[in-house]
């Protein structure tokens, strides 16, 4: 049973999402950067990296959030905020009454994960994204291609049966059909 960490009735400020810088950080209102407490995305020069960006920006593009301030530092060694963000929404799901929390969202995404350096998030978040984290290791590298149904493709054939070109080197192997 998930910790209850957050709620769809926490006070924050209520603002709206400008622009996504990347997987885990956006822009809102005056300019201002935040970065989500407690996870860590691949970096945009990754195709795990832009397709997790690509994700957040179909998640909260042009939307209202709410930040909840809720760690040990309020911003992080790049002058970015560091906040819990939630959708502005009175949506309460009977499945899941956390489902507003859009960082506990992201944290199921293979190209995200918990942050592990200097992480400032309160241990029961942390825990909370923790079980909600499938693995422990991001990938990188980006959704596979499928196999052409030709038996054309890009494929090896010096013995690794179906592995697509490169899939074990330079990336993580993690949640892939492959491994």
């Amino acid at each position: 049973m998930a910790s209850q960490t957050s709620s769809p009735a926490t006070v924050g400020e209520l603002v709206s999402v400008t622009k996504v810088v990347d997987g885990d950080t956006i822009e809102v209102t005056g300019g201002r950067k935040v970065r989500f407490l407690g996870i860590d995305a691949c970096e945009t020069d990754t195709r795990g990296g832009r397709e997790a960006r690509e994700s957040l920006e179909l998640s909260v593009s042009g939307q209202q959030v709410r930040l909840v301030a809720d760690g040990r530092r309020d911003v992080d060694d790049y002058g970015r905020l560091l906040r819990r963000v939630e959708r502005d929404s009175t949506y309460v799901s009977d499945y899941d009454p956390y489902i507003n929390d859009i960082g506990l969202s992201l944290i199921g995404d293979d190209a995200v994960g918990v942050y592990e350096r200097k992480n400032d998030a309160p241990a029961a978040y942390l825990a909370e994204l923790r079980e909600r984290d499938y693995s422990s290791a991001r990938d990188c590298t980006g959704t596979p291609v499928a196999p052409a149904s030709s038996g054309g493709g890009n494929y090896v054939s010096n013995g690794d049966v179906n592995m697509p070109d490169g899939a074990l080197t330079g990336g993580y192997c993690a949640r892939k059909w492959w491994c």
